[in-house]
C-alpha cells in the first residue's frame, strides 16, 4: 500500500523509502541474482552452438490504465542502449490476440510484456549488465533512481519482472534500410508518450514454445537446423531465431527450454507467410526425416506437450543497418 499518498508528511524520497520498506525487500529479494541463470546451460558437443544471445524481462501489468503508463515509463527512460559495443536489436513486446480480433486469454500470472533485447554474443551482454548504461537505465545506481523505479513499478505492475536468458541458434537477419532503421540519435528513440494510450507498433513478432526433454534436445535442434523455410523471400521478413534457455534442465520457470521467434514487418506480413506454401514447407518433415519419399508419415514429436504460440507488437524497436 501507499501510505505517502495518505499521509500529512512530505513524500520526498527518504520517506518514500522507508514507508515502502516491504516491497522494497520484496523487490531486492526478486532481483537476487537475477543474472544467476547466465551461462547456466548444460549443452553437448552435438548441440548448436550460439550465434546470438538474448535477454528477455517479462512483466505483467495491472488493469485499468497500466499499460500505457508502463510504455509511457519505458518510452521515457535514460537509455543509450543503440549505441552500445555487442548491441543487435531491442523492441519492448506487447502480447496481442494469435488471430487479429480475437481475444488476449492469458492464464493467471503470464506476462502481457516483454522486452527483448539481441546482443552479438554473451560477452557484449554482460558488458552491458555490468557498465554504467545498465544502471542508468535502472534508477540510476542511487536511493533517488531506486525509489522513483520502485513506486512507478508499484502503480502499474502485478508482481516483480521475471528475467529470461537465451542462445539464438540459426538466425537469419535481413538488412534494412532507410525507415526501416528507427532513428535512436542518443540510442534511445525518442517517441511522444503520454500514458493514456499505447505506442503504435513498429513490428509483429511471432514466438512458438517448446518443452523439449534432456534426452530430445540434441534430434530437435538438428531437425530445425535442416528445415526448408525459405523465410528470406518472404515480403515484410525480418529476422529468425530458435532460442534454447540458457538455464539447465527442467530450470526453467515456465517450462518453456525453446522458443522459435520470427520477427515481422507487421502483422500483415505475418499472414501472408502463414498462408502461403513456403510456411506449410517450413512446417513439414525434414529431408533428413523422410528422405525422398514425399509420403513418409512426419516424424514423431520431440516435445513433451504441444507447443504453445505466442503474439505481440512491438514498440520502441532499435536495431542495425546489418538487422539483428
Amino acid at each position: 500500500m501507499l501510505r505517502a499518498t495518505t499521509s500529512t508528511r512530505p513524500a520526498t524520497p527518504a520517506y518514500l523509502a522507508r514507508s515502502h520498506v516491504s516491497s522494497r525487500r520484496l523487490h531486492v529479494r526478486a532481483q537476487t541474482n537475477v543474472f544467476e541463470e547466465v551461462g547456466s546451460a548444460q549443452i553437448t558437443e552435438n548441440q548448436l552452438q550460439a550465434q546470438r544471445y538474448v535477454a528477455m524481462n517479462r512483466f505483467q501489468t495491472q488493469g485499468g490504465g497500466a499499460p500505457a503508463r508502463f510504455e509511457q515509463r519505458w518510452a521515457n527512460r535514460p537509455s543509450r542502449l543503440a549505441k552500445l559495443k555487442g548491441f543487435k536489436y531491442f523492441s519492448l513486446l506487447r502480447r496481442v490476440p494469435v488471430e487479429e480480433g480475437g481475444e488476449l486469454n492469458l492464464e493467471d500470472g503470464e506476462p502481457n510484456y516483454t522486452s527483448f533485447t539481441i546482443w552479438d554474443d554473451k560477452s557484449g551482454f554482460d558488458e552491458w549488465r555490468k557498465g554504467d548504461a545498465f544502471k542508468e537505465a535502472h534508477g540510476g545506481g542511487t536511493i533517488f533512481g531506486f525509489v522513483d523505479m520502485l513506486v512507478n513499478s508499484l502503480q502499474t505492475l502485478k508482481g516483480a519482472p521475471k528475467p529470461a536468458f537465451y542462445d539464438c541458434l540459426i538466425p537469419i537477419s535481413m538488412p534494412l534500410t532507410g525507415d526501416d532503421v528507427p532513428l535512436a540519435p542518443g540510442g534511445w528513440r525518442e517517441v511522444e508518450a503520454d500514458g493514456k494510450n499505447t505506442l503504435d507498433s513498429d513490428c509483429f513478432v511471432a514466438m512458438n514454445r517448446f518443452s523439449v526433454p534432456v534426452e530430445n534436445c540434441e534430434a530437435f535442434e538438428k531437425r530445425w537446423a535442416s528445415r526448408d523455410s525459405k523465410l528470406e523471400d518472404c515480403s515484410g521478413f525480418r529476422f529468425f531465431t530458435l532460442m534454447r534457455r540458457d538455464a539447465p534442465p527442467g530450470a526453467a520457470d515456465d517450462s518453456f527450454n525453446y522458443v522459435s521467434t520470427t520477427v515481422w514487418k507487421d502483422r500483415a506480413s505475418f499472414m501472408a507467410w502463414r498462408e502461403s506454401t513456403a510456411f506449410q514447407r517450413a512446417h513439414g518433415a525434414s529431408k533428413e526425416d523422410t528422405g525422398k519419399d514425399a509420403a513418409a508419415a512426419p516424424p514423431p514429436p520431440l516435445f513433451s506437450k504441444p507447443p504453445s504460440v505466442a503474439c505481440y507488437e512491438g514498440v520502441l524497436m532499435l536495431t542495425t543497418e546489418q538487422g539483428a
